[in-house]
């Protein structure tokens, strides 16, 4: 059902490379989670609230007009757990991102806290939001991209730590001059940088691009990369740092990769996705692998803890009440061929040097 571009060289099992899994798997989590430190975020509060939804007052009309201006907007953010109030803060909107901003039927929003109000609230002060909003008028498909999207965030969570947390929430825009003009919809609320930033006890690396392979953590880049391939995501960079973010280790100097943006996945397929011709690829819900070559060991390792990690995924998919059966049953069976891909490949896998892909790759 799909195709995939994907050439591995294969070698001889070794209990060597059970070891190293463990401690590669055992060793950066460990890492990560002595880093983390017990804040009150308000992303925290959010994350933990039972029937979400949030209420947005702003200059609606101006907010989905010109998409080419960087205007910062004035808002009122309200928080609700069903319909008791929980909070209410000014805050500045702003609209970001790049193809869904020109694409879009709403484009997406950056929502900017103000520090000090957070400071004064008990909040630790990350302020800046990003608010994946649903790109299509119709209503049903909108709002199933933004829900499958927090799903496939959520499956990355179960790979790594080293992953955006995301809240999904149903949000309702209202313009300031015109109550009854209003829209309802769900939107996915991003982890701030910032906060990850921390948790991982590393530096966002701005204005980067194309990190050197030796400086890259190595095992959480396969990851990633098996990852995008496991969704059927090519619309990603290493090189050019699309829809990736890269953390300097203060640990260990180590780049950390981190992905975000799966609207162009196989897995969820929108109706506005477009396959990556370069590739050779012809529908979204192919597969292209486009992570660095990596060695034996560390691939091994990573394909142990895909495999591991298998049955967590699939019942996540089946656990999130707000998506249909049918998309279910989709999601799962895309997930189905990427284990069936594992499989073909008869791994055991030590020693050495992989090509992980070749120009142009091979379809099956």
């Amino acid at each position: 059902m799909y195709t995939n571009i994907f050439r591995l060289k294969n070698s001889m099992y070794s209990s060597k490379s059970r070891v190293v899994g463990w401690i590669f798997t055992f060793g950066f989590v460990c890492t990560f989670f002595a880093a983390t430190t017990a804040q009150k975020t308000l992303f925290n509060e959010l994350l933990v609230t039972e029937k979400l939804e949030i209420v947005i007052t702003t200059d609606l009309e101006a907010v989905m007009g010109d998409r080419n201006t960087n205007e910062e907007y004035e808002a009122t953010l309200e928080v609700y757990s069903g319909r008791r109030s929980l909070s209410s803060w000014d805050i500045k909107i702003t609209q970001r991102g790049r193809f869904r901003r020109k694409v879009c039927g709403f484009p997406p929003l950056k929502l900017d806290f103000d520090k000090d109000e957070l400071k004064d609230r008990g909040l630790a002060k990350f302020d800046k939001f990003k608010l994946v909003t649903h790109c299509l008028d119709d209503k049903i498909i909108g709002n199933e991209n933004v829900i499958k999207e927090h799903l496939v965030y959520e499956l990355y969570n179960i790979i790594s730590p080293y992953s955006y947390r995301t809240v999904l929430a149903k949000v309702t825009y209202v313009d300031r001059e015109n109550s009854r003009n209003k829209v309802e919809r769900f939107g996915l609320i991003l982890e701030p940088t910032s906060e990850l930033e921390n948790r991982m006890n590393a530096e966002e690396m701005e204005d980067f691009v194309n990190p050197p392979i030796a400086e890259t953590h190595a095992v959480v880049e396969n990851q990633v990369s098996l990852f995008q391939y496991l969704i059927g995501n090519e619309d990603w960079s290493i090189e050019m740092m699309r829809n990736l973010k890269a953390f300097r280790s203060n640990q260990n100097g180590k780049y950390i990769l981190v992905p975000y943006d799966f609207d162009f996945s196989g897995i969820i397929n929108t109706s506005y996705a477009i396959p990556s011709s370069g590739l050779g690829l012809v529908s979204v819900e192919e597969r292209a692998f486009m992570g660095n070559p990596t060695s034996n060991e560390i691939l091994k390792a990573n394909i142990n803890l895909f495999i591991a990690k298998k049955e967590a995924l699939i019942n996540r998919i089946n656990d999130q009440k707000r998506v249909t059966a049918a998309q279910k049953y989709y999601m799962e069976s895309y997930i189905n061929s990427f284990y069936s891909d594992l499989e073909a490949l008869q791994v055991p896998l030590i020693g050495g040097e992989i090509n992980a892909v070749e120009a142009g790759g091979i379809k099956k």
